[in-house]
């Protein structure tokens, strides 16, 4: 069971790194996407949040910022 709490706090990293490319690649236009943006912004809170939680487990708290 640890290994795959590791590969799932893994995981959510990866789709955090994922999350913060893509809100990059639309933010770099002319013209950003806003809907876009603002629809990766918030599944990032959402990877953020399941990450917190699952470092919970492990006794570690991160204090995530109110406006990411």
């Amino acid at each position: 069971m640890e290994k795959q709490k590791i590969i799932e706090i893994t995981t959510t990293l990866e789709k955090i790194d994922e999350t913060n490319k893509m809100i990059s690649f639309h933010r770099q236009f002319d013209q950003p996407d806003t809907n876009a943006i603002e629809n990766f912004e918030q599944l990032r809170i959402d990877f953020l949040n399941q990450l917190a939680q699952l470092l919970r487990e492990y006794h570690v708290e991160i204090k995530l910022p109110k406006a990411v």
